[in-house]
């Protein structure tokens, strides 16, 4: 069997794809795929992400797939708007890596130790309301580029520090003992951080049925919890907006928080309910009871 499969040009999203593409040769070790490269609008812009656009770093592949150029993309799960094509589905949803965020300095020192008025490298605006909830005195500067890049600029001092996906290091195999991972009290993540996304056409049966082979079925529910709760608060990928859930008792538990951009507001949920749909609208709709709208509207 022979497919196409699409990725972003990034280190960590080629790696991404080789990683699904191990987990389909598994079974099918004769399997030709096809690795397809394509440059999406979010590595184009070298400024601020602008918010107001859906799937910076997805619509481009999302488009050679409805047009049929490949068979199947892989997505970081977090960057893919909740809102897709009807052309297209998620059919895989692998195990997920570590949803943390890690702190990266030059010599290790934790977030609470950081000098009085540091400058931290994130490109997030959740990550920057976490930050200053916490740290007020913090300046953040704008940080792009690939994910060993952004290191770099913090271990040749270029950067006081940084804040960076725990799973993106991992999957590049930087391992490096100044990085101090962010307690989720402090940092809970975005809605599906850590998690891939592995889409295909929905009336490509065949593509489809090998693809969901490699699915991990908590993966799966644990983030479709969060996503529906970004959803349902009206949020996308660039607002202020973590959630993160995880089994518990034969259940699934569900936080969200929602911030202001400076961080000095925060409405914070959770409940546990056994069907992720349900828990994910249900903690919206509380949020949105306790003032997240208005929240969100302000910024």
């Amino acid at each position: 069997m022979q497919l196409r499969v699409g990725t972003r040009r990034s280190h960590l999203a080629k790696t991404q794809t080789h990683e699904v593409i191990d987990q389909l040769r598994e079974s099918h070790p004769q399997l030709d795929i096809q690795v397809l490269v394509f440059s999406s609008i979010g590595d184009q812009t070298t400024g601020p992400l602008p918010s107001t656009y859906p799937g910076l770093f997805t619509s481009t592949l999302d488009r050679a797939l409805i047009n049929e150029q490949i068979d199947f993309v892989v997505h970081s799960l977090k960057d893919l708007p909740t809102q897709q094509a009807p052309e297209l589905v998620i059919a895989a949803t692998p195990k997920r890596h570590s949803a943390f965020d890690v702190l990266v300095t030059s010599d290790g020192t934790p977030l609470d130790q950081l000098p009085y008025e540091s400058t931290i490298g994130t490109s997030s605006l959740r990550r920057t309301a976490q930050l200053l909830s916490v740290r007020p005195d913090l300046k953040i500067e704008l940080l792009r580029g690939n994910v060993d890049t952004r290191v770099e600029k913090v271990l040749n001092q270029t950067l006081g520090a940084a804040v960076l996906a725990e799973a993106g290091l991992s999957r590049l195999n930087i391992d490096t003992k100044f990085l101090q991972r962010i307690p989720m009290n402090i940092m809970l993540p975005a809605p599906g951080q850590g998690a891939l996304a592995v889409e295909c056409r929905k009336n490509d049966l065949s593509t489809l049925r090998l693809l969901e082979r490699i699915n991990c079925p908590l993966t799966r529910a644990t983030t479709a919890a969060e996503r529906t709760f970004l959803a349902s608060t009206g949020g996308g990928c660039s607002v202020p907006i973590a959630a993160y859930a995880e089994q518990h008792e034969n259940q699934i538990r569900l936080r969200g928080e929602i911030y202001s951009t400076d961080g000095r507001e925060c409405i914070a949920v959770c409940d546990t309910a056994s069907d992720p749909v349900t828990l994910g609208n249900q903690l919206a709709h509380k949020a949105i009871e306790m003032g997240a709208k208005k929240l969100l509207n302000r910024e």
